[in-house]
Parts: structure tokens; C-alpha cells; sequence
């Protein structure tokens, strides 16, 4: 009974979610309303509507029911007990590799074709197999941080000491600092001093410092001109010991937050400002010699960690997230000195918004290309990152 009821109260979140806020948010607001289900019940139903969403754009005409325990059998490689109850049969096979689990779903449901799971094979950016991308969202992402220069042996040593598991995301040491990541949810907050000693960043967002570091010693005047979170801010601190950091973003809510982080990681920035990038009257009237946008996309290379988006995703969107891409590259350059370094970075998947936008940055000749990369995310369980590094030749 307590698994029906648990099932129900699942498709009733479905049934009245309708993707315009994110899931998490939209869920706090369902279980205060619902105050009768406990802290084990609230997480059960989260599971198994992120499970849903985890199945993207397949089987989409398959009963609500169905589709919940469908995304629980796949997403899930451990026995689940509400399954034992719903569907026995593949309780017991939820330890078969997930190639298996696959053949098993197609059995009970012919149409399904995983391949549908994300539609969209013929927007995506080169580099990026359709198949591994559709299944890495069965896959639930992992918790990144990325250690903080000379805090390497403390912060491994609180790990080791608090019996936290770990893996080092970065056996062969390419990246200029070391990331560990986490089951989903490892709580690290009580661990170690966050932002001071390290900070949460997923891997593919730490893999762009490969695009940042120069080759030469030159003092830097940087920006980080779409700050979000500011993951990139301080890595850029981290990259350029006393470099000039100017930081910017849109809203003035992230501008209160990363003031609030910047003092927790003793970081000192020369401006921390709100400005509207497609308007030129918002831009800063002093130039830089590194700039870092991160600017406003699909954010469809990290779905995984918010499946909903995937689900209720229209690529009419697409378009219009590029015009503001354009636009803003275009404001931007203006601001970059002679021979300085822009890099240009999007949590994208679709070619649209990186390559195609890449492309436009140089057809003025003012940027010239010097390389460029899309990063997968995928079997890794990290997010998809594309990154471009453009010089200014005059």
C-alpha cells in the first residue's frame, strides 16, 4: 500500500509540474504543501519523478506509472525496494549492466529507442557521440571540487579522516589543479573550509583553466564578464596570482552572492558590477587584456543534473539564445586590448551556440581563432562544456 501511495503522490507531481521553475525548487513547494510525507517518502518521490525526466523524449506515450518505474529500473544500478513491490521481475535484474537493462526495456516496450532520449542528433556540436550523450543521462552526474592552490594534503587528509569516498577526477594530473568528485548529494560543507580550500566546480567547467593558463608571464587585467556562480572568477584568481579581476553579471542577486563567496575564498576584486552586456551603455569604459564569457546558453551540456529541462526543452529557443551570444561577443571584443585573450565558453551541447557562434566571432577579423574544444561530460558522469580561446589581432 505505502508503495501505491508513494507511486500516486509521484504522478501527481507530474501531472501538476509543468517545467516553469526549476524541479527542485518547484518540489519544496509540493512537500510544504503535502506536510504528511516524511523526509524518506519526499526523497522517494523526488527520485522517481527525476527518473521520469532522466528517460528525456522517450517513451513518452507509455502510462505515467510506467514511465516512473521504467526510469527507476535504468538510473538505478543498486536494488531499489519500491520496485520489488511494482515491478519484481525487474528488482531482481536491477544489477545487470546497463546494456542489458536496455534489452530488457525494449522487450516490455517495443518503441523504445534510447536514441530518442535526446532527439536532436543533427544539432549537436562535432565531437559529441549521439548515442554515449543519450545514455549518459540514465547516468546521475557526480559532486566535483576542485582543490585550491597549496591546500592539496589538508583537504585530502579531512576527506580520509571523515571516511568520505572519493575519486580523483584526474588520475594523470593534466589539470592544473586537482578535482576530486562525489556520489551526488555527499554533504562537504562541515569537511573542509569551502571556497577557502576548495570550491565546487564541476570537472568540465575546471577543464577550461587548460584554455586560460598562457604560455607567458603577463600581468593580467581580466574580466570574468558573466560571472554566475563565479567558479570561474576564482579560478582565474587561482591561475593569474594577482592579477587586476574585474567581475560582472546581470543580477544583482548573483552579485550579493559572489561578493559574500569572493570574501569566504580571500579573493579581492578590482570591480564587481551589474551590467547588461547586449547594451553597450553597460559596458566598462576600461579595456582588458583577458576576458572570460561564459554567457547565457540552452545550458543543455548539463542537463543531467536538471533532466526537467530536457524533457519540456523546444529548440526554437536555440536561436534566440545565439542573437544574444552574438551580440554580446560583439560588445565585448571592443573592450580587449591588442593581442589579448578572449575565451569564450558555453554549457551547451548544440553546435548553434558554440562552433556556429565561434565562427562569427572571427568573420570581422579582429578575432583570430587559436584553438578550441567541445568537452564531454559524458562517461565521466561531469557536464559538456564547449570553450574557444580567440586572440585580438587588431
Amino acid at each position: 500500500m505505502k508503495f501505491n501511495n508513494l507511486l500516486r503522490y509521484a504522478v501527481r507531481v507530474l501531472t501538476s509540474y509543468t517545467g516553469e521553475f526549476p524541479l527542485q525548487s518547484w518540489l519544496k513547494t509540493f512537500f510544504r504543501e503535502n506536510p504528511q510525507m516524511g523526509s524518506r517518502d519526499r526523497k522517494q518521490v523526488s527520485e522517481m519523478a527525476y527518473c521520469y525526466f532522466r528517460l528525456g523524449h522517450s517513451l513518452k506515450n507509455i502510462s505515467k506509472e510506467d514511465r516512473i518505474i521504467t526510469g527507476l529500473f535504468l538510473c538505478n544500478d543498486e536494488k531499489e525496494q519500491i520496485l520489488e513491490h511494482l515491478r519484481p521481475v525487474w528488482h531482481e535484474q536491477m544489477e545487470v549492466p546497463l546494456d542489458g537493462k536496455l534489452e530488457i526495456v525494449q522487450a516490455a516496450f517495443p518503441e523504445f529507442d534510447p536514441l530518442e532520449i535526446f532527439p536532436w542528433k543533427n544539432l549537436l556540436s562535432a565531437g559529441i557521440d549521439h548515442r554515449s550523450y543519450c545514455i549518459s543521462f540514465l547516468e546521475k552526474p557526480r559532486l566535483f571540487i576542485r582543490v585550491r592552490p597549496g591546500h592539496d594534503l589538508s583537504v585530502k587528509a579531512k576527506l580520509l579522516k571523515n571516511n568520505i569516498e572519493y575519486l580523483d577526477a584526474d588520475p594523470d594530473s593534466i589539470l592544473p589543479f586537482k578535482p576530486y568528485s562525489f556520489a551526488g548529494g555527499t554533504k562537504l560543507d562541515d569537511i573542509f573550509l569551502m571556497n577557502r580550500e576548495a570550491v565546487v566546480q564541476d570537472l568540465g567547467s575546471q577543464s577550461t583553466a587548460l584554455f586560460m593558463k598562457p604560455d607567458e608571464k603577463v600581468e593580467k587585467e581580466a574580466w570574468d564578464c558573466c560571472a554566475g556562480g563565479g567558479g570561474k572568477s576564482i579560478l582565474l584568481a587561482d591561475l593569474f596570482p594577482g592579477c587586476r579581476l574585474t567581475v560582472s553579471d546581470i543580477r544583482e542577486s548573483i552579485l550579493k552572492n559572489l561578493s559574500a563567496r569572493f570574501k569566504e575564498a580571500g579573493i579581492e576584486t578590482s570591480r564587481l558590477f551589474k551590467a547588461d552586456l547586449t547594451d553597450q551603455n553597460d559596458l566598462p569604459r576600461q579595456s582588458y587584456n583577458f576576458i572570460v564569457a561564459d554567457l547565457p546558453c540552452t545550458g543543455s551540456g548539463t542537463w543531467s543534473r536538471n533532466p526537467e529541462a530536457l524533457y519540456f526543452f523546444n529548440p526554437d529557443s536555440i536561436s534566440n539564445y545565439r542573437q544574444r551570444q552574438e551580440k554580446i561577443l560583439s560588445n565585448i571584443t571592443g573592450r580587449l586590448t591588442a593581442g589579448g585573450t578572449l575565451v569564450y565558453i558555453t554549457c551547451s551541447a548544440f553546435a548553434d551556440e558554440n562552433e556556429r557562434v565561434a565562427t562569427f566571432a572571427t568573420s570581422s577579423g579582429v578575432l583570430k581563432l587559436e584553438n578550441q574544444e567541445m568537452i564531454t561530460g559524458y562517461g565521466k558522469a561531469a557536464d559538456s562544456m564547449f570553450v574557444s580561446r580567440f586572440v585580438k589581432v587588431k
